[in-house]
């Protein structure tokens, strides 16, 4: 295995968190807000999370302090730098606490390994803000102290980067379903409607895309099965409501979406279920993917 990867992995496999990791949790679940704040948290509105791109502003300003640093003891009269590094240093420490906020509401609804590895992100990232922070009142150990902060969060904000795309925390796990149905310009034949039972969600293909199908009376409805936080199989969850307001909640996290248009009702999802059309003809059930709600 190359050494990096390795490197970034070896946080998974340390069990000997996962005390630290579920009382972090625990935590967590209780401080923070719950309902649409907690929708906000996960980046709902914006359909992916906002952790990632709240964690930009630390970084950008103390790699930007981290510069004119550097500067400072290149060029000639760069000690006027001084002032302006150490402003940018203000800035990353009052940005820490609404980022890591975000990080924490993500954290939550994790898997064990992704929480260890997101645990000793955190970590790093608060050995970055004590950094930063503890800049702000040196004397001459002030620039030392900023790049040290700076090194500590991008060491943490790789491992971070590895923990979305390796580990897929925060991905959407359902957007290839739309690739796998087809184009979704032809409907595909996935069974009788007397095979489906009245009012439990049921599993369904489309070539290698699954399906959870609801039967209510002589109507079918249908969304992707793969849940969009962390893959759980839709079909497993609890339905609600009735008509166009009827809602599946997923069986890990409790992420609820709507069956008219895919949209998330509540729960750590924050992107929205691929949208399924269906109908009923002579006694089957025809389906297409057409892709996710706009």
């Amino acid at each position: 295995m190359p050494l990096m990867r390795s490197l970034f992995d070896a946080p998974s496999r340390w069990t000997a968190l996962d005390p630290v990791a579920a009382r972090a949790k625990d935590v967590a679940d209780r401080v923070l807000p719950g309902g649409r704040v907690r929708g906000l948290l996960h980046g709902r509105p914006a359909g992916h999370a906002v952790h990632p791109a709240m964690a930009m502003v630390p970084v950008g300003t103390s790699v930007s302090a981290f510069v004119l640093d550097a500067a400072a003891v290149l060029l000639p009269g760069g000690q006027a730098l001084g002032a302006p590094a150490r402003l940018l240093a203000a800035a990353s420490v009052a940005t820490v606490a609404p980022t890591a906020i975000a990080g924490w509401a993500d954290y939550v609804d994790l898997h064990p390994d992704q929480q260890r590895t997101a645990i000793v992100h955190a970590a790093g990232n608060a050995v970055a803000a004590t950094l930063w922070t503890a800049s702000l009142f040196a004397g001459r150990r002030a620039r030392l102290l900023r790049t040290a902060g700076t090194l500590a969060a991008g060491a943490a904000g790789a491992l971070g980067g590895h923990l979305a795309y390796r580990w897929a925390a925060g991905m959407n796990h359902a957007e290839h379903l739309v690739h796998l149905a087809g184009d979704g310009q032809e409907f595909s034949d996935i069974g009788t409607l007397d095979d489906l039972a009245e009012g439990r969600p049921e599993q369904r293909w489309i070539g290698d895309a699954p399906l959870c199908v609801l039967r209510r009376g002589g109507s079918v409805m249908a969304l992707t099965d793969t849940c969009t936080h962390l893959g759980a199989p839709l079909h497993d969850g609890e339905v609600k409501g009735t008509g166009s307001a009827t809602t599946i909640t997923c069986p890990w996290h409790a992420s609820e979406f709507r069956f008219a248009d895919g949209e998330v009702l509540d729960g750590p999802a924050s992107a929205p279920q691929p949208v399924v059309e269906t109908r009923v003809e002579a006694g089957r059930v025809l389906a297409r993917v057409v892709g996710p709600p706009l």
